[in-house]
């Protein structure tokens, strides 16, 4: 195991991106995606995924030059499409997109597709929650995930829920189908959808902010308690921040093997 501030993280992330023909902005961006899943503990979401976007972009799937583009905007509603990118970009622009229309309208939504995988949902509508909106994601083939706003200080309500088929179903049609897809189970759009709510729209956030922690407070002390979402995920990143973010050997192997990965000393 090797342990590496999350900071020297993000710069091989970035500099094996580079070398891999993306842009600086665009590296940058998806190098602290990746990261921040390995802060989080969501490794199956972080810098172990460069080798197969490097695989990807070798074999055309993936352009790294890419820059999302906006279109289909119809009020609160917006299509996001991917250009051939990383879908991290083509999220991060879905996100930006919805809160500014949510802020307007009170809720908005976007659908993202013709990109590589999102990566995990989670830290997207985290995003929106963190200023003072709820955050709904579908990814098809994938879990969703939903986010709202704590008290100021706390970390948002986060969680990434499973499927039943009929749920299932459900996240394939709204966040693979919507999003592009030209038929169910299709595998290479990262269709996806985002919906932000304002919650300033409906009530005041203070308010809201508080019946949220109350609610928190009786999860934590029920006769059976029941772990708050998102607590567990903040408090291995705030470990993680402090002590340094713990890869594989494997991985780190992997990623010394790559133009512009770290070397041995």
């Amino acid at each position: 195991m090797t342990v590496v501030h999350a900071h020297d993280l993000v710069a091989i992330a970035t500099k094996v991106l580079l070398a891999a023909g993306a842009s600086r902005a665009g590296a940058e961006v998806v190098a602290a995606s990746l990261v921040e899943a390995d802060l989080a503990g969501h490794e199956e979401y972080g810098v172990r995924r460069l080798v197969p976007y490097l695989e990807m972009i070798s074999a055309g799937t993936i352009d790294p030059k890419a820059v999302p583009r906006l279109g289909g905007v119809r009020a609160a509603a917006a299509v996001v499409d991917g250009q051939r990118g990383f879908g991290e970009l083509a999220a991060r622009a879905a996100v930006e997109h919805v809160r500014r229309l949510a802020r307007q309208y009170g809720i908005a939504s976007a659908t993202i597709g013709n990109c590589g995988d999102v990566g995990r949902l989670g830290a997207y509508v985290r995003a929106l929650a963190a200023e003072g909106a709820v955050g709904v994601a579908l990814r098809h083939a994938r879990p969703l995930a939903w986010a709202a706003p704590r008290a100021a200080g706390r970390p948002p309500l986060v969680a990434e829920c499973g499927a039943d088929p009929g749920l299932a179903l459900m996240v394939e049609v709204i966040g693979g189908l919507l999003a592009g897809m030209r038929q169910a189970g299709e595998d290479e759009t990262g269709g996806t959808a985002i919906v932000a709510i304002d919650v300033a729209a409906f009530r005041p956030v203070d308010e809201f902010r508080q019946h949220a922690e109350r609610l928190c407070a009786l999860l934590a002390t029920a006769a059976e308690p029941t772990p708050v979402p998102g607590e567990a995920e903040a408090a291995t990143r705030a470990t993680r921040v402090r002590e340094g973010v713990p890869v594989a050997d494997e991985v780190w192997s992997d990623l010394a093997a790559l133009p512009g990965g770290p070397t041995h000393t």
